[in-house]
């Protein structure tokens, strides 16, 4: 029979009188069940045991088989809510924690645990209406048990990822508020959670800490540091090891900055603990380091002054400028270039650092309104000037290439030519064929270096009463020689102006007076005599002088004519090594105990009256008379 022959109308009928069958019965077995579930509930209901009567009632309620005591039914519902709530509340967080464990989505856990609390604030209220319902429910859910082992595996997977020290952009700073988060209960106790996370956040963040600074990393290393302490303190969490550990580190690299002399590593690495500790609320009580950073800077500074001592300006000042981060030394720097300055005027000339730069130099301190005044002529020939004035400001002026400079022995600053003059004055000095020197004073003023006079002769001298220059064996153009040349002020400058034939007597002096008589031709008291070295050497006024030309072998009182030509030199005394002046012999007149004066022979330096005796301490003898046996002349 085929598949058309099959469809009839019989058939048709009779296929559906067994569906129609099948559907009857079907219904009949879910209206059995209804009654069924209605009476148990109820039954159930009557015995107290509300838990069950409750899932009967909703069983019967989704029952839409027969209209069948709906309202008794809804009415149950409404009074078992609460059990439905907490029922539907535990297989909802069942059903989702389940699968967040699954994509292990911890915030999501974190979500559920949240909703459990608030589930079980407002139901499980000891010796509330709900509480065994609650207990009841939530036993058979196995939600605790689930909540258990989530937890247990998220502390698992945290801790294993804080001790591999994190993954991805991720330094485990993450896996730290994670760990935080978990209630104490999963780790057994509030101490057992304490200990626990101590020890792996404290490992964590060592390790850290010291593998920046062994990479050198030392503001990553305190940036990091301060990060963790800051991130901690939101939240609400104390880690005392980060702020120790960042100490020890940075103690660790400013000991070998020190050990390796690099005081500009030094002072570069304590400014940035320094800011560390501010931005982290320490002070010198709870970072040692900090007073540490300030005895390592006292002693740096200790020795910048001891190079200054020393003479090590360079070292000083190097030092000083390497201390600036940590601490304003401008004015040391400053004490130390003046200090420098001082001891090596020729400094503040240009160019004056490089070696051989300047041929001859002089210098005064104090004077012209400078702190140091220096005049120096260059390897070419060219006068220079500079100063620094009390403000600190040098100024510097250039003069031209000195004519002859191949011939020239030395400068020096006259102070009574300046004094005439109203400005500086350098007096450059060179010798001749003839025997003669060269002199030619410049004059320094604002604007620039001009000659104020030119000539030469054996020595000048400048006359008080009328600013005149007497020159001595002048050159004065006519080939005689002894004649004295007269050159008066005029315009800016001296001129030659005549011949002064009257031969004066060289001024009877005071010792401390000498330097002001440069090349003239001056007396001077005092006691000679002769050193272990076989020196002449002579005493006045407490001054020691180096005798040289033609004093002889000659010791005792005498009165000495010479010149200080403007050199020094070292000699022994009684008080220790002296560097005191030379002074030229040209004749000295020997004195008596009685005053007397009288001749010596230059020959062999003995007194040509040696009976009448030496006074070998003129210079305390009183005559009685207001005059002073040193000389006789006073």
């Amino acid at each position: 029979m085929t598949f058309k022959q099959a469809i009839t109308l019989r058939n048709i009928m009779i296929v559906l009188c067994i569906c129609l069958a099948g559907l009857l019965i079907s219904k009949a077995l879910r209206i059995e069940d209804k009654l069924r579930m209605v009476q148990e509930a109820e039954r159930l209901y009557a015995a107290g045991d509300l838990i069950a009567a409750e899932r009967l009632y909703r069983q019967a309620a989704d029952n839409f088989s027969i209209y069948y005591k709906e309202e008794e039914i809804a009415g149950r519902l409404t009074e078992l809510a609460p059990i439905t709530a907490i029922r539907s509340g535990l297989d909802t967080l069942v059903r989702t924690s389940a699968d967040q464990l699954v994509t292990k989505d911890f915030s999501g856990f974190m979500e559920s645990y949240a909703a459990l609390l608030s589930l079980k604030s407002k139901y499980f209220i000891s010796g509330g209406p709900y509480e065994r319902f609650y207990r009841q429910l939530s036993e058979e859910s196995g939600l605790s048990v689930q909540l258990t082992s989530g937890f247990r595996q998220f502390k698992d997977q945290f801790l294993a990822e804080l001790a591999a020290g994190g993954s991805g952009d991720d330094t485990g700073e993450t896996y730290k508020w994670n760990l935080l988060l978990i209630p104490d209960a999963y780790y057994g106790s509030a101490e057992t959670k304490t200990e626990l996370l101590a020890a792996g956040f404290k490992s964590h963040d060592v390790s850290r800490l010291k593998v920046l600074a062994a990479a050198g990393s030392f503001q990553a290393m305190l940036d990091s540091a301060l990060s963790m302490a800051q991130a901690y303190g939101s939240h609400s969490y104390t880690a005392p090891w980060v702020h120790e550990q960042a100490e020890e580190s940075a103690k660790l690299i400013l000991d070998k900055d020190l050990e390796g002399d690099n005081v500009t590593a030094f002072a570069g690495h304590a400014v940035m603990y320094r800011n560390y500790a501010a931005a982290a609320g320490l002070d010198a009580g709870s970072s040692r380091l900090l007073s540490s950073i300030e005895r390592s800077t006292s002693k740096l500074l200790s020795s910048a002054v001891r190079l200054v001592r020393g003479g090590q300006y360079a070292e000083a000042i190097q030092l000083y400028s390497s201390l600036t981060p940590l601490q304003d030394t401008s004015a040391e720097i400053a004490a130390a270039q003046l200090a420098w300055n001082t001891a090596e005027p020729v400094r503040l000339l240009p160019g004056g650092n490089e070696e051989g730069k300047y041929v001859f130099v002089t210098s005064v301190s104090s004077k012209y309104g400078a702190k140091i005044a220096v005049a120096g002529i260059d390897n070419s020939g060219r006068l220079y000037y500079a100063d620094l004035q009390e403000d600190g400001i040098t100024s510097t002026r250039t003069g031209d290439v000195i004519q002859d400079f191949g011939q020239l022995n030395g400068i020096y600053f006259d102070d009574r030519l300046a004094a005439v003059a109203g400005v500086p004055v350098v007096v450059a000095q060179g010798s001749r064929d003839d025997g003669r020197t060269d002199f030619t004073a410049y004059q320094i003023k604002p604007e620039g270096i001009s000659v104020l006079f030119t000539f030469a002769g054996d020595s000048y001298e400048l006359q008080a009463e009328d600013a005149s220059i007497l020159v001595a064996n002048a050159d004065t153009g006519d080939g005689v020689s002894g004649e004295t040349g007269v050159y008066t002020l005029g315009e800016g400058s001296y001129q030659f102006t005549g011949i002064r034939q009257v031969v004066t007597e060289p001024p009877l002096i005071s010792a401390f007076d000498l330097e002001l008589y440069p090349y003239e031709t001056v007396k001077l008291g005092m006691e000679i005599y002769i050193d272990n070295s076989g020196r002449s050497l002579g005493f006045a006024e407490g001054r020691y002088f180096a005798l040289q030309g033609a004093a002889g072998s000659f010791t005792g009182s005498a009165v000495v004519t010479g010149q200080y030509q403007g050199g020094n030199d070292y000699i022994g005394t009684e008080t220790g090594e002296q560097y005191v002046p030379v002074f030229v012999v040209d004749s000295l007149e020997s004195l008596s105990s009685s005053g007397a004066v009288t001749g010596t022979d230059m020959e062999s330096g003995q007194d040509i009256n040696p009976d009448a005796g030496t006074d070998l301490n003129p210079a305390s003898d009183d005559t009685g008379d207001g005059t002073n046996a040193n000389t006789g002349l006073d």
